[in-house]
């Protein structure tokens, strides 16, 4: 059943995402729009941790939680300045090099081992990530020395998000306690930027982070955002317990591709032929997983 969990992570956590670029489409507030999305969150994986879960509040727990906070707002953030300084055609595909890296450290650490058509499979969703955000009619050229410090913060922060988990579930820690945590303390960064950014409301720059309308356009696409990031969390989680990491990272990793699918059915985008191929590997890709 991992597979299936692993599946229904990416679609949901991609549903998250599609929203967030909804958000952004409608001019919505970056800080609000985050600050909805980890407000329901924190409130999902609270009534999941009370009803269902393991409440916990240990010190192990609570590092566990402060670690995937930190990379879940932390890579956000970073990921959103290293877009305003360079391409996003080249971004995203590097920023999802944390791919590589879980992967790398759950065959080192953990002793995870792949067949070589699992290993087959797991190159082509790696390339259908990496392939899916190219626009070749982007200027990819990089202006901005700093983008490049943002993307290797961005990719690192990532790491600790999607890697932590898997961290936390080999120490038998509670995943929905520790994702609560994490939801929590990025709700709470995401509340003090919010309260600063008030306050240039007494001098608006233009910017829709800055106005009533952009604040609440943000606030509501964050809040929808948010429920489907909790259930893809949650998801994510119960596959790595499953499943392994050096499979399920790559799986969910191609929540992007419903957000790219999404995008062109909402807001009439339309693929390339490097996207189109993005797809093919990706449907190989998933074969080749479960051969």
């Amino acid at each position: 059943m991992w597979f299936i969990w692993a599946l229904l992570s990416s679609v949901t956590f991609g549903m998250s995402g599609f929203l967030m670029k909804a958000s952004s489409v409608r001019k919505g507030s970056v800080i609000y729009t985050l600050w909805g999305l980890y407000l329901t969150g924190t409130l999902g994986f609270l009534i999941w941790t009370l009803k269902v879960g393991e409440w916990r509040w240990d010190g192990p727990v609570l590092l566990g939680g402060l670690v995937v906070g930190l990379g879940s707002a932390a890579g956000n953030w970073l990921f959103m300045l290293a877009l305003e300084k360079g391409p996003a055609s080249l971004t995203s595909p590097l920023v999802n090099t944390n791919i590589l890296l879980i992967i790398l450290f759950s065959v080192l650490v953990y002793g995870e081992r792949l067949s070589v058509f699992e290993w087959a499979g797991v190159l082509l969703l790696i390339l259908a990530v990496f392939l899916i955000p190219i626009d070749p009619d982007e200027n990819l050229a990089v202006k901005n020395k700093k983008w490049v410090l943002l993307v290797i913060a961005a990719t690192l922060f990532f790491t600790f998000r999607n890697g932590g988990l898997k961290v936390t579930d080999e120490r038998g820690l509670a995943g929905e306690a520790v994702l609560f945590y994490g939801y929590l303390f990025s709700w709470i960064w995401m509340t003090v930027a919010a309260w600063r950014r008030r306050s240039r409301l007494t001098n608006p720059s233009g910017s829709s982070d800055c106005t009533p309308q952009g604040m609440r356009r943000g606030l509501f696409w964050g809040l929808a955002a948010g429920i489907f990031s909790f259930v893809g969390m949650q998801l994510y989680a119960v596959a790595l317990i499953e499943g392994p990491a050096s499979i399920v990272a790559p799986l969910f990793a191609t929540n992007s591709l419903v957000v790219a699918l999404l995008s062109i059915l909402f807001f009439r985008e339309r693929l390339s032929r490097v996207q189109k191929l993005s797809l093919l590997f990706l449907f190989l890709g998933l074969v080749l997983t479960r051969i």
